[in-house]
């Protein structure tokens, strides 16, 4: 069952509705819209993880859209160990925290698509910030806002192509006026820390363990991966996942030995290989799912010039 593919596979995204959604991904990019109560605030684009948290009964597992295997779910065909999302924030995200224990944590990265003027995110702890002193005031009674967000690092004027990495266990939140390209490792445990005292369920004592929690020192992901480009940029190395931007009008994967996501994030790109199946359109802001391959494939960026590249673990 498992990397029964041989060419890339495009898949339909899942649209997630959230209270705090900006409805944005189906103005800016050419992607299935559907009616819905509330605005767009996620859509899943490669997941074998079978369920949305918030919404037990929405069905999260991508459905494949080219060659022989269109129709199938992804699951069938193989595990991919990260979820592939767009975040579309029309208001600020709540203060969140991952789990860490040697099985069950969550690298993740963003890399912002778009970003309305003034848009702003929170990446981590300020230096110096006593973690405990952190844990106890978010746990007092109606927290000060402004305290509290003074102990986080702030990006400010947040442009397309700026990264961020959150190791798990890091604080993070996302602001308003965003669309994020997020990949992250397949577990979907988050614990909300701080929500602007909003009222919803706060997970302080599950958060707080996490956050005193040391990561494990497990080894980073040996990309084994050949690009030939204008130029390269490693943007993330984790155990699980590894991210490199590559950019110039004509790529060429040279090999790679695991199987690897390509995201076309300035524009329509087109990707050639050894067979008809390998010929394909893959939309600005999609991503498709490739497997190991030892021989070269081309990436035509007719013009948007960049790629992001993820490499999986096996």
């Amino acid at each position: 069952m498992l990397n029964t593919f041989d060419y890339p596979l495009l898949l339909e995204p899942i649209n997630v509705p959230r209270p705090w959604g900006g409805g944005r991904v189906c103005k800016l990019y050419d992607r299935p819209c559907v009616d819905s109560k509330e605005p767009i605030g996620e859509t899943w684009d490669v997941s074998t993880w079978p369920r949305d948290p918030g919404n037990p009964n929405l069905e999260t597992v991508t459905k494949i859209t080219n060659g022989p295997l269109a129709g199938m779910p992804l699951d069938k065909i193989t595990n991919v160990p990260v979820v592939v999302k767009l975040l579309d924030s029309a208001e600020k995200l709540s203060v969140q925290v991952h789990p860490v224990s040697e099985d069950v944590h969550k690298d993740e990265m963003w890399y912002v698509l778009y970003a309305e003027p003034g848009a702003y995110l929170f990446y981590d702890l300020q230096d110096g910030v006593d973690k405990q002193a952190f844990c106890d005031l978010i746990k007092s009674p109606n927290p000060d806002e402004e305290k509290v967000l003074s102990m986080l690092k702030r990006a400010d004027n947040l442009k397309p192509g700026m990264h961020f990495n959150e190791p798990t266990g890091t604080v993070h939140a996302v602001g308003p006026g965003l669309v994020v390209f997020e990949v992250s490792e397949q577990t979907q445990v988050t614990y909300r820390l701080f929500d602007y005292n909003r009222g919803r369920e706060l997970h302080l004592e599950e958060g707080c363990k996490a956050l005193m929690a040391t990561r494990p020192n497990l080894p980073v992901l040996d990309a084994r991966l050949e690009v030939e480009a204008d130029s390269t940029d490693s943007l993330t190395e984790f155990p699980t996942f590894c991210v490199v931007k590559a950019t110039g009008e004509k790529i060429t994967v040279r090999s790679c030995s695991h199987r690897h996501l390509v995201t076309a994030t300035m524009g329509d790109v087109y990707i050639s290989g050894p067979t008809p199946e390998w010929n394909i359109k893959l939309k600005h802001s999609f991503t498709s799912l490739i497997p190991p391959v030892r021989w070269p494939y081309s990436i035509d960026t007719r013009g948007s010039g960049e790629v992001l590249i993820t490499t999986l673990r096996d």
